[in-house]
């Protein structure tokens, strides 16, 4: 165990490999967090860095890295030559030549392989530098006010700021931060925010990430979906004017020309079964409609997820989660799908 997870645990974190799923809270408890803060024990870095950083990146990425100035940050994909994610990720620009990913923690190793072997054309370093950084996640109705107590003012949709010491402080959707700190400066900032906020577990985040639409690859989605399955382009993580990169036909294609069969929906299931990443979703009379991308306890009597569902699966009230018979019922996302 890291100095790291001894340190949350030292707050009350409960770890479940590698990550702090309860600070005590239960899932009875979640209507009544205002203000809070989640360690992301899920989350890995892949550093970016070299003049030609951005220039390689824009080669293997959904998104235009290239029109991103210093401060600011994007949500993107790297996928396969049959346009299949290996990964999705959230870009911060630190300097011209620094570039971080922040991904799922289990898929950085599998992206670095994927992609290193087209490096050796470009002066760019990357580097598996997850155990260098920690990354929190924030937000709550006046979660503005903690933060400026750190940081010089509150970014934007999509830009980060940085504190005295480099903290970097990013706006990944409405109302929902994340922090990326280096470990050595992880102990003082939780130590501070922790002043004016509640320390809850990775579900209750990824409840906040489900509610707001945003989809993201792990290991068990990893090459099995289109960027536009996991609705990236509502998102802006996908440029459909930046031009070439691995997969990009594949993307291009789909947007112009094809009819997208599968996409992300937000659903309500009434169940405290809450599946995996990645579990088979079936219609009653056996056929395969859907999978499972993220799922989360809203409460003691229901969980709410992304799914990935075909047409058949849309109106019906009932369906085959993990072997289990659940009522459903979708949910609003924040953003607009054009079909």
């Amino acid at each position: 165990m890291s100095n790291w997870q001894q340190f949350l645990e030292g707050y009350g974190a409960q770890m479940d490999e590698g990550s702090a799923i309860s600070f005590g809270e239960s899932f009875a408890d979640y209507g009544g967090i205002t203000n809070a803060i989640s360690d992301l024990g899920n989350l890995g870095m892949l550093s970016l860095e070299g003049p030609d950083s951005r220039k390689f990146l824009q080669g293997q990425s959904t998104c235009d890295i290239l029109a991103l100035a210093p401060g600011g940050s994007t949500p993107g994909a790297i996928c396969n030559p049959k346009g299949r994610m290996i990964t999705s990720f959230q870009a911060y620009l630190e300097t011209e030549d620094h570039v971080l990913l922040s991904m799922d923690k289990a898929l950085v190793e599998p992206t670095l392989a994927a992609i290193e072997k087209y490096a050796a054309f470009f002066k760019t370093s990357l580097t598996d530098h997850s155990d260098a950084y920690q990354q929190f996640g924030l937000t709550g109705p006046s979660i503005d006010e903690v933060l400026l107590t750190q940081f010089p003012s509150i970014p934007t949709l999509n830009n980060f700021v940085t504190d005295s010491v480099g903290n970097i402080l990013a706006c990944i959707a409405e109302h929902l931060f994340t922090i990326v700190t280096k470990t050595e400066n992880a102990q003082e900032l939780w130590k501070h925010l922790m002043l004016n906020t509640t320390a809850v577990g990775l579900p209750w985040w990824q409840l906040q990430l489900i509610r707001a639409g945003q989809a993201s690859v792990t290991t068990a989605l990893s090459e099995q979906l289109v960027p536009q399955m996991l609705n990236l382009q509502a998102t802006n993580a996908i440029s459909f004017e930046k031009g070439c990169y691995t997969g990009q036909e594949v993307v291009a294609r789909m947007e112009y020309l094809g009819k997208l069969k599968r996409r992300t929906y937000l659903v309500k299931a009434n169940s405290t079964n809450v599946p995996a990443p990645g579990s088979e979703i079936k219609a009653n009379d056996g056929k395969l409609v859907g999978t499972v991308v993220q799922a989360a306890p809203s409460d003691l009597k229901y969980f709410e997820m992304l799914a990935v569902l075909r047409e058949a699966a849309i109106g019906q009230n009932e369906l085959l989660i993990s072997g289990q018979t659940i009522t459903v019922e979708l949910g609003d996302l924040p953003y607009e799908i054009s079909e």
